[in-house]
C-alpha cells in the first residue's frame, strides 16, 4: 500500500442520495443502496452471490466439462434498462457486479459516504459475510442533478433479462443432406418438437475468400489494410479450421421459440488447445434466407464450428443447450 493508490480510491461525490430499501424474491433478498453524481451519476445495489462450483475438481477437464462449470453469473439487476423514482425517469446504461471484498478500500469509502449521508443497514444484511455479497454499479445516463426521494417514494425498475441458458445434452446423430426432426423435455416439463431442415458442409476457407475479394472493401480500405486483414483471416483459419476442412451448418425450426446450440460429440470429448500464434478466434453464427421454415415455425440456423473433412456424411452430435428468451418486466419497490 501507498498512498498514491489510496490517492485513486478516493473520491469526493457532488451530491448523494440515500434509498435504502429492500426487496425479496424466490427466498432472496437485494438492497437498493443509494445513487452518487459526480462525473457521472450511479446506482448501487447489493446482491446475494454464490461462488461457482469449484473448478479445481481433480479430473480431467474436457469442452463438456467446461461448458457445464461456465456459470453465467445471475445478476438479477445487472440487465436493468430504467429506473422511475415516483415521476422522475432515469436511463440505465450498463454497469459492472464485482464481489465485496473488504481490501476495496473506495467500496468501503462508498459506504462511510453513504452512512454519513443517512443510510442505515438493514437488520437482515448487518451479520451475512462479505463473501457472500456483491455490490452492483449501474450507470445512471445525462442526470445533472440527483432527483428528490423520500421515504413514500416508489421505485419502478425495468428488467431486460438476457436468454436463460438451459443445458440438454441430447444426442443427436446428423446426416448432411438430410432432414430428421426429434423431441425434448424442456425446464418447464413440455414437449418441444425440433424440426431439422438442412444439415451443410460449409467451406469457410471459400467464404472468406469470397468476402475478401468483394470490391466493396476496396472502396473503403487501403491495399495494405486488406493485406493485414487477409493475413489476420487466414492465421486464425488455419488455427481453426485447416484448408481442406469444413463446419457444419444447421437450420432448423423449434415448436417454441428456443435458440438452440449443437456440439459435435468429438468436441465435447476433446480437451482444449492452446494455439500458438495468431490469438484470433473465429464465431460464425448461420442466418438463414428465409424467416420461416417448412412447418411454418421461425427459421433459424447455429454453425457447430468443428473442422470436419469435406466427404463427411454422419455427425454424431449433440442438443447441449438451449437458451429460452425472457419477456421484458418491471418490479415497483414500496
Amino acid at each position: 500500500m501507498n498512498f498514491s493508490l489510496l490517492e485513486g480510491f478516493h473520491s469526493k461525490w457532488q451530491d448523494i442520495l440515500v434509498i435504502g430499501k429492500t426487496t425479496e424474491r424466490n427466498g432472496m433478498k437485494y438492497h437498493i443502496v443509494g445513487m452518487t453524481l459526480s462525473d457521472e451519476a450511479k446506482l448501487y445495489i447489493i446482491e446475494p452471490y454464490m461462488e461457482p462450483e469449484s473448478r479445481n475438481r481433480k479430473g480431467i477437464r474436457n469442452h463438456r466439462r467446461m461448458l457445464k462449470e461456465h456459470e453465467r453469473h445471475g445478476y438479477s439487476y445487472l440487465h436493468c434498462s430504467d429506473l422511475c423514482l415516483d415521476d422522475v425517469h432515469l436511463k440505465i446504461q450498463g454497469g459492472m457486479g464485482s464481489p465485496m471484498d473488504s481490501d476495496n478500500y473506495g467500496m468501503i469509502q462508498l459506504f462511510f459516504d453513504m452512512m454519513g449521508a443517512g443510510w442505515t443497514v438493514p437488520e437482515w444484511l448487518k451479520d451475512i459475510d462479505w463473501e457472500n455479497l456483491r455490490l452492483l454499479t449501474l450507470n445512471i445516463a445525462e442526470v445533472s442533478k440527483l432527483p428528490h426521494l423520500t421515504p413514500q417514494t416508489p421505485i419502478t425498475i425495468t428488467h431486460r433479462p438476457n436468454p436463460i441458458q438451459h443445458i440438454i445434452e441430447k444426442t443427436v446423430t446428423l446426416n448432411v443432406g438430410k432432414s430428421r426432426s426429434f423431441c425434448f423435455i424442456d425446464s418447464h416439463g413440455d414437449e418441444v418438437l425440433c424440426h431439422i431442415n438442412s444439415v451443410a458442409l460449409i467451406d469457410v476457407w471459400k467464404n472468406t475468400e469470397e468476402e475478401l475479394n468483394d470490391p466493396k472493401l476496396a472502396e473503403k480500405f487501403t491495399p495494405e489494410q486488406l493485406k493485414q486483414a487477409r493475413k489476420q483471416s487466414y492465421d486464425a483459419l488455419e488455427q481453426c479450421c485447416p484448408k481442406g476442412m469444413c463446419y457444419i451448418g444447421i437450420e432448423y425450426e423449434c415448436s417454441k421459440n428456443y435458440d438452440l446450440t449443437f456440439y459435435s460429440k468429438q468436441y465435447l470429448k476433446s480437451h482444449p488447445e492452446t494455439h500458438q500464434g495468431s490469438s484470433h478466434f473465429l464465431m460464425m453464427r448461420l442466418k438463414p434466407d428465409q424467416e420461416t421454415g417448412t412447418r411454418g415455425l421461425p427459421l433459424k440456423g447455429c454453425v457447430i464450428q468443428t473442422p470436419v473433412p469435406s466427404d463427411t456424411i454422419k455427425i454424431p452430435a449433440e442438443l447441449f443447450l438451449y437458451h429460452e428468451r425472457v419477456d421484458e418486466w418491471t418490479e415497483t419497490i414500496l
